[in-house]
């Protein structure tokens, strides 16, 4: 037997069937929302819930307990459970308020309209489908959302260990744009964060990964790079920013080009697992704000957790004004 986890169906429910015309009537109207339907053996409900990826789990329990069956169900569900309703007899209506505490998504009473139930459980099926989605991709940028970027960064960090090979790991924060946006509006910002993710993914290869980790911070796992390999390329990165055109007259033509404060941390010499890099990478991010914006500083360059700049080194990016030069 295949034990993987299954692919996920967004759009199955699976449904206990007890053979009664209800029931019958209830899988009729969720094909009636556009629901594709499985009737079970309630026996076998759970697991077909789970072999089949579905999204949706309607159970008919005779005696079970809530606890029982709740457990039944999270430890067989994979990346997330089903949006899982129950079906009580008539007479048991009192019985709800111990379902739904125990963590059940819904609770119907045999008898009630079907569309009804059918229709929330509809509802509650396309919220998790988008739900899932945006936890995947940043609705704004369409980057890979934070949840991607720690994911991938351990198995990263793995692979570069294999290979003998450093990987460096980087926060941007970008400059100024809490006062950008009382001065220009949200709607200003959106336009810039986006055109900034675009250009973030052009610079970086395709084995790389960037991320919106935050309003207007991302975070970058780049392969096969040291440290000042590293900072070359974030300093390229900064140097090569500009706006769109239209973003330009947007934001307005006093609006100089986005800049941008950077943390960087690499493995294996400054940590040898994903999120010790990406804390060490958030601690010389800190120091890199507290002695001055528009700077990348690697990990190493700091007196560690400590987070003091040793040796003053300052990486600074641009001194004043629009002016851009060569880091020092």
């Amino acid at each position: 037997m295949d034990m993987r986890t299954p692919n996920a169906n967004p759009n199955l429910v699976v449904v206990a069937d007890t053979g009664d015309d209800w029931t019958a009537q209830l899988c009729a109207a969720l094909a009636a929302q556009g629901l594709s339907i499985v009737a079970a053996p309630p026996e076998t409900a759970v697991w077909q819930a789970f072999e089949k990826g579905a999204a949706a789990l309607i159970l008919a329990p005779a005696q079970e307990l809530p606890q029982v069956l709740w457990l039944a169900i999270v430890e067989r569900a994979g990346r997330s459970a089903p949006t899982t309703t129950v079906v009580l007899p008539q007479g048991r209506n009192n019985e709800a308020t111990g379902w739904l505490a125990t963590g059940f998504d819904d609770v119907m009473v045999r008898g009630d309209e079907p569309a009804m139930g059918a229709a929330r459980l509809a509802a509650r099926v396309r919220a998790r489908e988008v739900r899932q989605s945006l936890s995947l991709t940043d609705p704004l940028t369409g980057l890979p959302s934070q949840q991607v970027f720690f994911t991938r960064l351990d198995p990263m960090v793995r692979l570069s260990s294999r290979a003998a090979m450093p990987l460096a790991v980087a926060v941007l924060d970008m400059d100024g744009f809490r006062a950008f946006e009382r001065k220009s509006g949200r709607p200003a910002v959106r336009a810039v964060l986006v055109e900034i993710s675009h250009h973030l993914q052009r610079a970086l290869r395709r084995s790389d990964t960037v991320a919106r980790l935050g309003d207007d911070r991302f975070g970058l796992i780049l392969h096969h790079i040291n440290g000042l390999e590293a900072r070359r390329l974030l300093y390229k990165i900064w140097r090569t920013m500009t706006l769109e055109p239209a973003t330009q007259e947007l934001v307005g033509a006093d609006m100089p080009a986005p800049t941008f404060t950077a943390g960087v941390a690499v493995f294996p010499d400054d940590a040898n697992d994903g999120f010790e890099l990406y804390t060490r990478a958030e601690i010389a991010l800190d120091v890199a704000r507290a002695s001055g914006h528009r700077r990348v500083l690697l990990y190493s360059e700091t007196s560690g957790d400590s987070g003091i700049d040793v040796n003053g080194s300052d990486l600074r990016l641009h001194r004043g004004g629009s002016t851009r030069s060569e880091p020092e």
